[in-house]
């Protein structure tokens, strides 16, 4: 007998319909684990925050503009490792304590970066930190997949998101307060409020519940059933636990008969089109030169720069309209969480790409037009409305991004592969984005100096070219984990 998707798919949305009154628990531990989005958000958002400030310069006087961009190379590398051996871990230790791990790795990176006056010491910290952060960039997002009913799964997965706008917004208010301090508080205080944030997501985190597919992939199914029914709120012997944990188990017991699990499935038959969407979505993310969880892409990372560049010349004033625009990414995200399962993911990826594009010409053209140079290099915006059509539609990219392509780029990969690839295929995608945030980070200060327009313009190109992209992908609201099996594998 041949399953029709839509028919089994509007008939899991009317029987889970029925206990949505009973989603206290998922929504708890979904909130709990996402708590590793704000330790990675705040990150971003101290960091680009603390390397304008005169007593961190002060304290590194050897920190010059070369060595910055270098530091941001060597920790997104970390971080491309991280995420990369994300896939392992998470297959052999389970979901939940690699976000422990995760943690605890970045507590670690942390206290070197507070007890440090040595670049040196400042590296190795920026490093075991990102390493970290990539671990549990990856980890979150397939948690939050696995433990999610299907009607609400990309809300449960872009709460992620959310926490990352929100810690991004409070690590550049925290360093905003502080940047009047004048002993080298004014950044230490900045990163000890961050050891405190990743010591209770290491903490919180030990005591979520277990992935269920997890459990059943490791024949521990008593405890699976025991979470189902746990996380649904509804006893074992109700059919709607039954239904979900057979299914979960037969398509475990299909995958089983595939043989060794390997990184070259990603590529094979069945898997090509679920790679291209994922590393497509990755990629296109990364590339529109903007910020996601615990990365330092050229927008984001510089944004403090750029609205300097913008005539913002004030250090306080540079940071607090940067802490504005963070706000604007949390609104963007909290957008996603609310109507993200209702209207799908395609018309969220395509409107907001094409959106992005514009916005990127248009700050592009401002630059273009009336952006000079001067002796030193630095570059001037001396025409007020272009800075503030430049500083408008900061605001308006950073919206949309946050509300369209960010929350989705975390929510597609997790939920298209099987459980065979699931860890491995999201290992490989946010690797991708770590290694493409590389690219921007390293790319945007040379070509600022050779032409002040050429990021956005290739931003902006970026943007359009993954707007194509993503009129190819199929529609996934909806499905179950187990569902996308027949959607892509026919």
């Amino acid at each position: 007998m041949t399953l029709d998707i839509s028919e089994k798919s509007s008939m899991d949305v009317v029987d889970f319909a029925k206990s949505k009154g009973r989603r206290r628990t998922v929504y708890i531990s979904s909130t709990l684990a996402a708590t590793g989005g704000f330790v990675t958000g705040y990150d971003v958002g101290a960091i680009a925050s603390i390397l304008v400030l005169p007593t961190f310069l002060d304290a590194f006087p050897d920190l010059d503009t070369n060595l910055q961009s270098v530091l941001l190379m060597v920790t997104l590398a970390a971080g491309a490792i991280g995420a990369f051996t994300s896939g392992f871990f998470c297959d052999h230790l389970s979901r939940r304590y690699t976000i422990v791990l995760g943690a605890f790795i970045f507590v670690i990176g942390l206290i070197l970066q507070i007890i440090g006056l040595k670049t040196g010491v400042l590296f190795t910290g920026r490093i075991i930190a990102s390493f970290g952060g990539g671990m549990i960039t990856c980890t979150i997002p397939l948690y939050h997949s696995e433990i999610a009913p299907a009607d609400i799964r990309g809300r449960l997965i872009s709460l992620f998101s959310v926490m990352v706008s929100a810690g991004t917004l409070v690590g550049y208010f925290v360093t905003f307060g502080t940047s009047y301090l004048t002993s080298n508080w004014s950044w230490r205080a900045v990163w000890l409020i961050h050891v405190i944030v990743c010591a209770f997501l290491g903490i919180f985190a030990w005591f979520l519940p277990f992935s269920p597919r997890w459990l059943i992939d490791h024949d521990r199914h008593e405890e699976a059933l025991e979470n189902l029914s746990s996380l649904r709120e509804l006893p074992v012997e109700h059919h709607q636990i039954q239904d979900e944990y057979h299914e979960i188990k037969a398509e475990l017991e299909l995958e089983r008969t595939f043989g060794r699990r390997t990184y070259m499935e990603l590529f094979g038959k069945g898997n090509r089109m679920r790679t291209y969407m994922s590393a497509g979505l990755s990629a296109g993310s990364a590339l529109t030169g903007t910020q996601l969880a615990t990365l330092f892409q050229a927008v984001s990372y510089y944004a403090p720069a750029i609205f300097k560049n913008a005539g913002l010349s004030d250090v306080s004033t540079s940071l607090a309209a940067t802490g504005g625009m963070g706000a604007a990414a949390l609104l963007g995200t909290c957008v996603t969480v609310m109507w993200l399962d209702k209207f799908g993911r395609r018309v969220y990826l395509i409107s907001g790409a094409f959106t992005l594009f514009a916005s990127m010409m248009i700050i592009g053209a401002m630059f273009s037009c009336y952006a000079e140079t001067d002796s030193d290099g630095n570059i001037l915006m001396n025409s007020i409305s272009a800075r503030n059509v430049v500083i408008a539609f900061l605001f308006i990219f950073n919206f949309v991004y946050n509300a369209t392509l960010e929350p989705i780029s975390f929510v597609l990969p997790a939920e298209v592969y099987n459980m065979r690839c699931r860890a491995k295929g999201l290992a490989f995608v946010t690797g991708l984005w770590w290694i493409c945030a590389i690219f921007t980070t390293l790319i945007m200060p040379p070509l600022s100096a050779i032409y002040p327009a050429a990021p956005y313009y290739l931003f902006g190109g970026c943007s359009f070219v993954a707007a194509i992209m993503m009129c190819t992908f199929p529609e996934t609201k909806d499905l179950t984990l187990e569902q996308m099996e027949q959607l892509f594998s026919k």
